[in-house]
């Protein structure tokens, strides 16, 4: 690897089949036989990267690999669910299947959004399409209700710990499948831009303390009995709980807010109770997301990618009780982190005073003024 690819300048790989092809039975590795210890293999084969990572470059370790065991987490690995089908029952068990992963103590998890198989000649869908797919067709042939089951796991995606797109498709860029699909696929992948300065700072409380920053209901609200078995929603860091649309051609969903917290929707800000079930429009430009009252959001400023040092551009807050948030910041590339080269913002709304204040390093803003807004009552 260092002498074919890292001298060649490559500074991330992708493993894929960190499993062996082999069966077990008549496998002999040099830990022992095959039937013993095949499961381990993606621990030590990332290990591999990892360790050589650490010896070779001065680059953080980043390593896609498809299969994993305990502890592989630590080997600077990410992981996905594998070479999905395209199709919307695929989709719905996607969402079940993050939330189990993450909670299996291994944080960084995708999927192949729009599934990685290829796409069948001809697919006629029950429902009229809510994209049409007549200038999509060399991209997705006779499938007719593929550019909106695209646009759908794209909206999720923006939502998982690792985003990316993937797949079998002859183009997979967001200008790919139509233009009523573009401006939706657009507006999701400047929304992910817009919340990395949260989504970072959701990674460093993992580095810290192992929990996901993806999770089931039951991890946040343990003491609400009716989130035990809800698989279809789920928390994205502490304040953002997401319901991603999973079926064809409908434009509304029921979603549970957990009790104990009042909830906004994120789109209109319109305040709800918890310990409910609600009926939440969602248009196929829409995945219902809701905000945890009392959380404080850090939103970034428009950036082509992230190899821009991004500004904070508003921080919001939504108020209902007391709040806290730590922002992080550190090179983004290195581990300088380690030697402690890294900044910590403390932010804190105090409810009863409606006052949001900060403290620790100086955060990094496009402008102090109009930078703090607080839903429902003004700057």
């Amino acid at each position: 690897m260092k002498e074919n690819y890292v001298a060649k300048g490559f500074d991330s790989f992708w493993a894929d089949e960190t499993e062996p092809d082999l069966p077990p039975n008549g496998s002999y590795w040099n830990i022992g036989p095959g039937t013993q210890y095949f499961n381990v293999f993606p621990l030590f084969h990332t290990a591999a990267f990892y360790d050589g990572f650490r010896r070779d470059l001065k680059t953080r370790a980043l390593i896609l690999a498809r299969d994993s065991y305990l502890g592989a987490q630590h080997n600077g690995a990410i992981f996905w669910s594998s070479d999905i089908n395209a199709n919307w029952d695929t989709l719905k068990r996607q969402v079940p299947t993050g939330i189990n992963f993450v909670a299996s103590g291994m944080p960084y998890w995708s999927t192949d959004i729009g599934g990685w198989q290829y796409l069948p000649a001809v697919h006629k869908p029950e429902r009229t399409p809510l994209i049409a797919p007549s200038d999509a067709r060399a991209n997705v042939g006779g499938y007719d209700d593929y550019p909106e089951l695209y646009v759908r796991w794209f909206e999720y995606g923006a939502f998982q710990p690792n985003f990316r797109s993937h797949g079998s498709r002859p183009q997979n860029e967001v200008w790919s499948y139509g233009k009523q699909a573009e401006p939706i696929l657009e507006k999701y992948l400047k929304l992910r831009y817009e919340l990395m300065p949260y989504i970072y700072s959701l990674a460093h409380g993992t580095h810290e303390n192992g929990a996901p920053f993806m999770r089931g209901l039951f991890m946040d609200f343990g003491g609400d009995p009716k989130v035990v078995d809800v698989g279809d929603e789920y928390m994205f860091g502490p304040s953002l709980l997401v319901a991603p649309v999973v079926e064809q051609g409908v434009t509304s969903r029921e979603v549970y807010l957990p009790a104990g917290t009042d909830w906004y929707n994120f789109w209109t800000n319109v305040r709800m109770h918890g310990g409910q079930t609600v009926t939440v429009a969602a248009p196929i430009d829409v995945i219902p997301l809701f905000v945890k009252a009392g959380s404080i959001l850090p939103l970034g400023e428009a950036v082509e990618s992230t190899n821009e040092r991004q500004r904070v551009a508003k921080v919001k807050v939504y108020p209902g009780t007391d709040g806290d948030f730590e922002l992080y910041r550190d090179d983004g590339t290195t581990y300088e982190y380690e030697k402690g080269k890294s900044e910590l913002t403390q932010f804190h709304w105090s409810d009863g005073a409606k006052k949001l204040t900060r403290s620790g390093a100086k955060a990094e803003v496009v402008s102090e003024d109009g930078l703090v807004e607080v839903v429902g009552v003004g700057h």
